[in-house]
């Protein structure tokens, strides 16, 4: 060991050793044939890895790293030993010639160690010959692949083409990649004229608004990722207007990123939105059938309430007439009662006549009216219920000063005031005589209201608010208490187009509001 470290430390001494020229019986041609043999070796050993390292450096794949350094270092070291033999001649560094052959074998058996290593895999690669055989054989594969893909991509257009919707492909620069031949059957264009232009560049005349929608859909789609649907209107080269839906696809991307083109479809439903408008024109028209036949339905009971409570009044005053006229004897007042059962059978004839017309156009949803005056339908109302009027000792007052009269269905009014009149008397408190005030108004923008306002009993409008108007809903003990006069009240002004509410305190009396006219077009 201690005389590896003496080698080492002296390895450029040449203590104890002679030239090379001196040994031996060398001569002039001898030497000199020896020593330049030997250079030249070491500069064509040394070029080698020179011109490894170029090939290396300008080679993209890296596979021979390993086996092209051993080599390079092996071929170095080799070259090495040359040159160290031919200075021998003048200086003897046999330590270092001993050291570089050391090295030299030393490289060259890690080089043998990855020779071996390699082998298998150096094995595995092709000849030049192999891989050209395989280029042949690969290239007649592709070209008949490539036959196929002709045929299949012809057969692709021929029935994209043959597809009555039209069939886009753009890209997120909003360029048009392809479209098929289809849209010469909307636009006098063909695919020539649209492919490689921006959509902004392509549009028919009046077609901007679509067009520009057309556009904000894609564009979400790119940013989105999500497939859009839209319809329009469009006039076509057919010169009629037709009804398309529009449908943008996000094409998959194989990175999994947003994508880079979107395919577009666009059909024509026409056929089918007209079909759609047909249905609902006839939904529309069965709902005005069936609203009228309501109305019907509503007007025909209403006429049946409105028979039975506007004769029960007139025929209970003549009644009641009638059997006074019996047991009176005195002559003027005899004369007196048959006065005025006169003008009950009158009233009572005028009403028949009035609900025979209502008979009649009882198959009219919409019911004449005329211009009635408040005073006049409340004059009659009181001759008719004078023996109420009188037994109860009712006083009925009325305003009419701000608005005297109102274009109405008389039969309505008549009924209206009617049911008003009567249920005031018919609620009345114990405590006191009724009085019964009707006043009317009309604001600037005209509406017409009309209150009714008396000192009955009143109702618990928190207990029984909700079913105040209601069918058959009685809510006192009194023995005429049907539950339909308010009902059929509530029926008739809204049937016309009004509201009626009410304001009532127990023991204080109720007042009815109707404002008659809240829907202008119905008044």
């Amino acid at each position: 060991m201690d005389e590896i470290f003496e080698i080492v430390e002296n390895i450029f001494s040449s203590d104890g050793f002679m030239p090379r020229w001196i040994c031996g019986q060398w001569s002039e041609t001898l030497g000199w044939l020896y020593i330049m043999a030997n250079i030249a070796t070491g500069l064509a050993y040394l070029s080698i890895p020179i011109l490894l390292y170029k090939f290396v450096k300008n080679r993209k794949e890296r596979i021979f790293n390993r086996v092209f350094i051993c080599f390079m270092l092996f071929i170095f070291f080799c070259g090495t030993t040359h040159f160290v033999d031919a200075i021998i001649f003048w200086f003897p560094v046999y330590r270092l010639n001993a050291v570089v052959l050391s090295m030299t074998a030393l490289i060259s058996w890690i080089t043998v160690f990855v020779l071996y290593r390699f082998l298998p895999k150096a094995l595995q690669y092709r000849s030049p010959a192999d891989l050209q055989l395989i280029i042949e054989e690969q290239t007649k594969d592709l070209a008949i692949a490539y036959q196929k893909l002709s045929i299949s991509e012809n057969q692709f257009k021929t029935l994209v083409n043959s597809n009555p919707d039209i069939i886009t492909r753009i890209d997120k620069n909003l360029t048009y990649q392809f479209i098929n031949e289809s849209i010469s059957k909307v636009r006098d264009l063909g695919s020539e004229n649209i492919i490689g232009k921006n959509m902004r560049d392509v549009q028919g005349e009046g077609d901007n608004q679509i067009n520009e929608s057309f556009i904000r859909h894609v564009e979400s789609v790119f940013k989105t990722n999500k497939t859009e649907t839209f319809e329009f209107e469009t006039h076509t080269n057919s010169n009629q207007n037709n009804y398309f839906q529009l449908s943008i696809i996000p094409l998959d991307n194989l990175a999994g990123e947003m994508p880079e083109d979107v395919l577009t479809i666009t059909r024509n439903i026409t056929q089918q939105k007209l079909y759609e408008l047909e249905l609902k024109s006839n939904i529309d028209n069965l709902e005005l059938l069936a609203d009228r036949i309501e109305k019907k339905r509503k007007i025909l009971e209403d006429f049946t309430y409105i028979v039975s409570h506007n004769l029960r009044s007139p025929v209970a005053n003549l009644a009641a007439l009638l059997n006074l006229l019996k047991d009176e004897t005195d002559d003027a007042t005899r004369n007196m009662f048959i006065e005025k059962i006169d003008i009950a059978f009158e009233n009572l004839s005028s009403t028949v006549t009035d609900l025979t017309n209502v008979v009649r156009i009882r198959q009219n949803t919409e019911i004449p009216k005329e211009e009635l005056f408040y005073q006049d339908i409340v004059s009659k109302h009181i001759i008719n219920l004078e023996m109420q009027i009188k037994e109860t000792d009712s006083t009925i007052a009325y305003d009419f000063d701000a608005c005297e009269k109102i274009n109405y269905p008389k039969v309505y009014l008549e009924s209206i005031f009617l049911n008003l009149l009567t249920n005031a008397i018919n609620y009345r408190s114990p405590k006191r005589a009724p009085q019964i005030i009707f006043k009317s108004y009309i604001d600037e923008d005209g509406m017409i209201t009309l209150t009714c306002q008396d000192n009955g009993i009143g109702i618990n409008l928190e207990k029984h608010g909700a079913k105040l108007f209601g069918l058959n809903k009685t809510f006192h003990d009194h023995p005429d208490a049907k539950g339909t006069g308010l009902f059929i009240t509530k029926n008739q002004v809204e049937t016309m187009g009004g509201i009626i509410y009410a304001e009532s305190k127990v023991d204080q009396g109720t007042k009815f509001i109707i404002y008659f006219n809240v829907n202008n077009s119905l008044i």
